[in-house]
């Protein structure tokens, strides 16, 4: 896509911007995803910013592609890994970036937080985990789908999905954790504490502790896509906003529009909103969107 093209695609009164995902990489900085497309997803524009402490003239551009890119982590070392819908896995170090295939599945995620590496979930209970250079698959013990991934270096590393699907990894497989729910679950959240949270469809909203799942009241019956613990609280991300947890009920807390995806680093609650990255540092909000004049940046 040449400047003339690109300056056409995003001025068309059909191409919309969204945020999909906030990658913490440590000390304030973050990898930013933004995908501009039409209406049925036939032209993308993928974009990735990093930013260091939300400052948007210390943005810069790393990547720029008319592939569909979905997810977006940063590994401890600070290397990310993005998912290119449905089975491409891009990497990049701080120079070039790489592209492999992983698969014959439909991923859904990608999350590279563990020190052991990068993990990717998705369709018929598949999933991979980096080794060095490879991506090697781990045993399914089902063929529901993936949705989430998250994990805590104390607590373990586990996954959820269609059909009240939780397992943990154990080895080179999963674990089932025993929720006694059907529901589609879209996020998940593992606790300094070791509390398990998982956010699903028509306002399920659950807190596992001890293996004794708590359902927590929502503020409404949607579909909550996001969940995440920040300085000791729960966040609960749905299609309008960002809502907080307080005793076995969701109160609400941030009209982000959507709040798609949630992250933190531990100083910052991160989410996607739907055309903005949002910033919390527990007492304010920041906002980092995506224009174009002349260029991609940030404002």
């Amino acid at each position: 896509m040449d400047k003339e093209d690109l300056e056409d695609f995003v001025n068309d009164e059909d191409t919309s911007a969204e945020c999909l995902q906030v990658a913490p990489m440590g000390d304030g900085k973050v990898a930013i995803l933004f995908l501009l497309s039409d209406d049925d997803y036939e032209t993308t524009v993928s974009v990735i910013f990093i930013v260091d402490n939300f400052e948007p003239s210390t943005a810069r551009g790393v990547l720029f592609t008319s592939e569909w890119l979905t997810s977006l982590s940063a590994s401890p070392s600070g290397e990310l890994f993005a998912l290119e819908a449905t089975v491409w896995i891009w990497r990049y170090a701080g120079a070039d970036w790489t592209r492999d295939r992983i698969g014959d599945q439909s991923m859904r995620q990608v999350w590279a937080a563990d020190p052991g590496g990068a993990i990717t979930v998705g369709a018929e209970g598949a999933a991979y985990r980096q080794v060095g250079s490879n991506w090697q698959p781990i045993t399914p013990i089902g063929n529901d789908e993936y949705m989430d991934i998250h994990g805590h270096p104390k607590h373990g590393i586990y996954a959820c999905g269609d059909m009240g699907v939780v397992h943990k990894l154990v080895g080179g497989t999963w674990q089932p954790l025993e929720v006694h729910r059907h529901d589609m679950f879209y996020g998940i959240d593992v606790a300094a504490d070791g509390t398990i949270r998982v956010s699903g469809e028509d306002g399920v909203c659950l807190r596992i502790a001890n293996e004794e799942v708590t359902e927590i009241e929502p503020v409404a019956a949607l579909t909550h896509l996001a969940v995440r613990t920040y300085k000791g609280k729960g966040y609960w991300g749905d299609e309008v906003g960002i809502n907080i947890e307080n005793g076995d009920a969701l109160a609400a807390f941030e009209d982000t529009g959507i709040a798609s995806d949630l992250r933190s680093d531990g100083d910052f609650l991160y989410a996607a909103g739907i055309d903005a990255a949002w910033r919390f540092d527990g007492k304010e909000w920041k906002t980092l969107t995506l224009v174009y004049k002349d260029g991609f940046r940030l404002e």
